[in-house]
């Protein structure tokens, strides 16, 4: 065996994955969430005492719930195989010629952008067993529903291409429409 398998073993012997990495991961996220939401208002100290209690439950909950483990592990590995395919494809990209300043300059590139992280995201989440964490009713899981939400999907991006630059300016009532002669 080698020492990082020694390590690893004697890491998960002594809970660092149950119960410290949980508890570490929810004080970060809690403390820049606060330390963004209230700036100026709170000082450093509450802020910091109040991401320390949550993150304490956050110890608790994982203490009766031992799956957040195997969900952390899943998530961090996933986001890692979906950085790297992310990353390749920015790299076939650039020697293709695209320069990413210019894909992503056009007047729906900020909303499309949001959706493809959005959708990552989802996927990310939904790969590493958070589904599990969420109740959803059989009508969602069913093929046909997705089926018929894709092709709505279809439908309203198919549309916003179609009317893109119909904006005409309507004439104000009792004005008339400019015209020839």
């Amino acid at each position: 065996m080698s020492i990082f398998d020694t390590l690893l073993m004697n890491m998960q012997t002594m809970g660092f994955f149950q119960y410290m990495f949980p508890f570490l991961l929810a004080l970060a996220i809690f403390y820049g969430i606060l330390m963004w939401a209230v700036g100026e208002r709170l000082k450093k100290g509450p802020t910091g005492l109040i991401s320390i209690v949550l993150a304490f439950f956050v110890m608790l909950f994982a203490a009766s719930n031992p799956g957040i483990v195997s969900f952390l592990t899943l998530l961090s590995g996933t986001t890692g195989m979906v950085a790297t395919g992310i990353l390749v494809i920015v790299l076939l990209l650039a020697l293709a010629g695209f320069k990413l300043e210019t894909l992503f300059s056009g007047e729906y590139s900020k909303w499309f952008l949001a959706l493809v992280l959005i959708l990552i995201g989802l996927v990310i989440f939904f790969g590493a067993g958070g589904g599990s964490f969420i109740s959803v009713p059989w009508i969602m899981i069913n093929s046909d529903f997705w089926t018929f939400i894709i092709v709505i999907v279809i439908i309203a991006v198919a549309m916003m291409f179609m009317t893109r630059g119909e904006k005409e300016a309507a004439p104000a009532p009792g004005e008339k429409k400019a015209g020839p002669g």
